[in-house]
């Protein structure tokens, strides 16, 4: 599906700051509960951005840092399907071991 994730991102949270210091986006193909970090969400990075780029359906994580004297890091997790991109959950301000956060809904949706 062609998207551009930025405006995506922002029909989704138009007071998002998209990518002001950083972000990145990537698949969540599977969990690996072997960490209890970042790296239990295993996906590859894929680009995102103010342009058009075709996206499979699946599951996408996303994080957004923001601010500038006091970084702050966002995630959203979402599905693709269909041509929808739908929020899963999110999570604003991830410290420490903010992945295990997610860890439910993302076995929910593969299974």
């Amino acid at each position: 599906m062609i998207l551009n994730w930025e405006k995506e991102m922002k029909n989704i949270d138009p007071d998002i700051s998209f990518r002001a210091t950083g972000g990145w986006l990537k698949t969540i193909e599977r969990l690996d509960k072997s960490v209890k970090n970042g790296y239990s969400l295993v996906g590859d990075f894929v680009k995102s951005g103010d342009f058009d780029i075709d996206y499979d359906d699946g599951l996408y994580l996303d994080c957004n840092k923001e601010g500038k004297k006091k970084s702050q890091q966002d995630y959203r997790l979402f599905r693709l399907k269909d041509g929808k991109l739908r929020l899963l959950d999110m999570i604003i301000d991830g410290k420490g071991s903010w992945a295990l956060e997610f860890w439910d809904t993302i076995e929910n949706e593969i299974n």
